[in-house]
């Protein structure tokens, strides 16, 4: 007779409860406990020794057929040779696509996705990127992250979709529908467990340094840092990650008030609550809240936290004492473990855990998929300035491609990728203008500068006076966390904790001090010096230059702005970015991004943003308040026109939606997109809110001459002002609809009022 639990046609509650009642609390911890699989060894010893109910094989792979034969091999032994047969649960960072492992589909990452302007479209590329995942037998993807660019002194801006509130809900939302294919619990075989993070507030850290503490207003809290949470909660995510950061003196990894009494008492979480790398290591060694390793196990654990994702034996050795010593119930894990087993068994797992080697090659990596990729790539780039000088000609007799993205891969592939060494089928942004020009034209390269260092200028020069044009593809190499490349994050971590040692070397410390000396780095918000001299050397020869500009984050990029008659902005938009770009440098495409952020002209009017609030004193929009390039931002080679706007109705009460409609038309020359932005301002409330937030928007693609009824609509329960203590409120008075082409260029406007 087939125990109930390995019975597929049980329900899963029914399962659940039947493997709870048979496993030991020794099974049990270990199912709680996460390990860093970064040999099989390790995997093998970790499931044998303390029954591991979870993990990351977080190796840069060279073939995605070798992560499969891993995983099989680590699975194989989990339900072979272990008395339940309980898989593991195994999760990665495919931030932008399966990106760790070569040959996959890699997409913009999630500020390049957010500048496309299309949750639908975004669906689908979370949906591609959960298949390739899944298709090496990995069944948790730690994205998407929810956090709001509020400092680009921050070095994870480039994950975030921006910083609207809004923006990033509806992203987010999609994304997590992408990843788990569709709103609620409903994951296949195809799919994958969600992960929003970093919960609730990690993108306000203190002068911008990643963990730091972070101070913020509870309306601030409340109003900016966790909508796009609510929303990831709404569309059914699987699994919440907490942040690093202290907030209101409480490390959150270590809260229940954050991980209980907020994430699921008041927002309805009901999924896993998996902990970053190390988290619950920093309540003890950073932090201070916890005495020793074992008190901070205690407290996360106490907290709310389920798994603990690279605690390893540590973790396992820790939890089962406090357990066996009666300071943490059997009752408490209970409660985790059963949220875990929910999941592997949503996720299929104990039917199909084995991944075919022969199906990750069909899928990984398909010629579909980096179709889709293009299409996002070019979808995410933003036209930022054009003099007439784009498009250009396939037909110039001669083009200088120059500067330190231009052919290399790391500014379009960005952080969180396995850039070392050649990628298959990658193309440079170098390659692609070759590809794309005439027989007869003459691409010539010359480096011109690294990222830091100036290269030959005399030589750029002698080339800039033979050329047409010249294309200088500038900006940022790929980083994460504290602008670590990849090779300092494993110079400076312990395999252990996921943490900086302890033990850093004098050499090691005045390395990481040195980095925030050399671009990219916390307090450089402006292209470097090698950059600029190399635009200006082009500039002196009277040569016509096109900046394409590939960036994690907005930079103060005022002298290229002033300066250059062409600028292309990409935030690191992937594998086919060289594509996309040579696709809108000569006509092929017509560019249609939209700017998720604001780019300051100076470093210090930071923080610039849309949604800001009224400055007693000072006009609505103060001249040093005005960006470089605002919010909603983005040109096209061609024009749309904006009319006839109605809102309707006039009045409405407090729980109905208001129509926002108006037509469009293409008065240009070329087809294009238009992404129309309706803005709101609460006329009179009884907090101060926004003079201008972002409360909806759609993408639409018009022919020459084609015109288009735009329909959207405004629930007024999303204008709701906050009344403390986590409460909202939707106050009755008059509303300003602004509806234009950016957060600046408004065209259209009406008011409604809520009675």
């Amino acid at each position: 007779m087939t125990e109930i639990y390995r019975d597929k046609n049980r329900a899963i509650e029914e399962r659940v409860e039947d493997l709870l009642t048979k496993m030991t609390i020794e099974e049990k911890v270990g199912q709680m406990s996460g390990f860093f699989m970064i040999t099989p060894d390790i995997a093998l010893e970790a499931v044998e020794k303390y029954h591991a109910g979870a993990g990351a094989p977080f190796l840069l792979w060279e073939k995605a057929t070798d992560l499969t034969n891993t995983v099989n091999l680590i699975q194989s032994y989990a339900l072979e040779k272990t008395r339940l047969g309980i898989p593991l649960l195994l999760y990665t960072d495919a931030d932008h696509g399966h990106a760790f492992v070569k040959g996959t589909t890699v997409f913009p990452h999630n500020l390049g996705m957010a500048s496309t302007w299309d949750p639908e479209f975004s669906r689908k590329v979370a949906e591609v990127s959960a298949r390739e995942t899944r298709a090496t037998g990995i069944h948790q993807n730690l994205n998407p992250v929810c956090d709001i660019a509020r400092d680009p002194r921050w070095g994870r801006t480039f994950e975030t979709f921006g910083e609207s509130p809004y923006l990033c809900s509806v992203m987010a939302a999609a994304m997590v529908r992408g990843y788990q294919g569709g709103e609620g619990f409903r994951v296949d075989g195809e799919h994958l467990a969600a992960t929003a993070k970093h919960f609730p507030a990690y993108s306000a850290p203190e002068g911008g340094e990643d963990t730091a503490p972070v101070d913020i207003s509870e309306y601030t809290f409340y109003t900016v840092h966790l909508p796009s949470f609510e929303a990831a909660i709404k569309s059914g995510v699987l699994s919440i990650m907490p942040c690093y950061n202290e907030i209101n003196g409480k490390p959150v990894h270590g809260s229940y008030e954050y991980l209980t009494e907020l994430l699921r008492e008041k927002l309805g979480f009901g999924g896993i609550v998996v902990s970053d790398w190390g988290g619950v290591e920093m309540l003890h060694r950073y932090h201070r809240t916890a005495e020793s390793y074992k008190d901070a196990v205690k407290q996360a654990v106490t907290a709310g936290l389920d798994i603990e994702s690279i605690g390893g034996a540590r973790f396992y050795q820790a939890l089962l004492e406090l357990v066996n010593n009666g300071e943490i119930s059997e009752r408490r894990i209970d409660l985790s473990v059963r949220r875990i087993l929910e999941i592997k068994f949503r996720l299929g797992l104990f039917e199909k855990v084995y991944v075919d080697p022969e199906e990750t090659q069909r899928v990984v990596g398909s010629s579909k998929n980096k179709d889709l990729a293009l299409q996002a790539s070019r979808k995410s780039i933003v036209l930022l300035k054009n003099e007439g000088l784009l498009p250009l000609s396939k037909d110039l007799n001669s083009i200088l491609v120059t500067g330190p993205n231009a052919d290399n891969l790391e500014g379009l592939l960005g952080g969180w990728t396995n850039h070392f060494g050649p990628w298959p089928s990658a193309i440079t942004v170098l390659e692609a203008i070759k590809g794309k020009v005439s027989s007869k034209t003459k691409v010539s390269y010359v480096k011109g500068a690294d990222y830091n260092e100036l290269g030959n200028l005399e030589e750029v020069k002698e080339k800039a006076k033979e050329s047409d044009v010249a294309i200088t593809v500038l900006g940022e190499p790929a980083y994460i966390h504290e602008f670590w490349n990849l090779a300092d994050a494993a110079s400076v971590m312990s395999f252990d904790t996921g943490l900086p040692s302890v033990e850093l070397t004098k050499e090691l410390k005045q390395k990481l001090l040195a980095r925030l000396d050399v671009f990219p780095s916390r307090v450089l918000l402006e292209l470097p010096y090698s950059q600029l001299k190399l635009v200006e050397a082009i500039r002196e020869v009277g040569t016509p230059i096109v900046a394409v500009l590939l960036l994690g984050r907005p930079l103060a990029v005022k002298w290229i702005a002033e300066n250059i008659p062409a600028i292309l902005l990409a935030f690191h938009p992937g594998l086919e970015g060289g594509r996309a770009i040579a696709d809108i440098l000569f006509g092929d495409y017509n560019p249609g991004g939209k700017l998720p952020v604001s780019i300051p002209k100076y470093v210090g009017q930071i923080p610039v943003r849309h949604n800001f609030k009224s400055r007693p004193f000072v006009e609505a929009h103060p001249p040093a308040y005005a960006p470089l390039f605002e919010f909603g931002y983005g040109l096209s080679y061609t024009s749309f026109e904006y009319s006839d706007l109605e809102v309707f109705p006039k009045k409405v009460g407090v729980g109905g939606t208001v129509k926002v409609s108006l037509t469009v038309k293409n008065i240009g020359e070329m087809a294009g997109d238009e992404v129309v932005q309706v803005y709101v301002c609460d006329v009179c409330s009884s907090r101060v809110t926004p003079l201008k937030e972002l409360k909806g928007f759609t993408r639409i693609s018009l022919k020459p001459g084609e015109s288009q009824r735009v329909n959207l609509q405004l629930h007024v329960e999303d204008l709701a002002v906050y009344q403390g203590g986590g409460r909202f409120a939707v106050e009755r008075g008059q509303f300003k609809i602004m509806v234009g082409a950016s957060c600046e260029d408004i065209r259209l406007e009406d008011s409604f009022e809520v009675i």
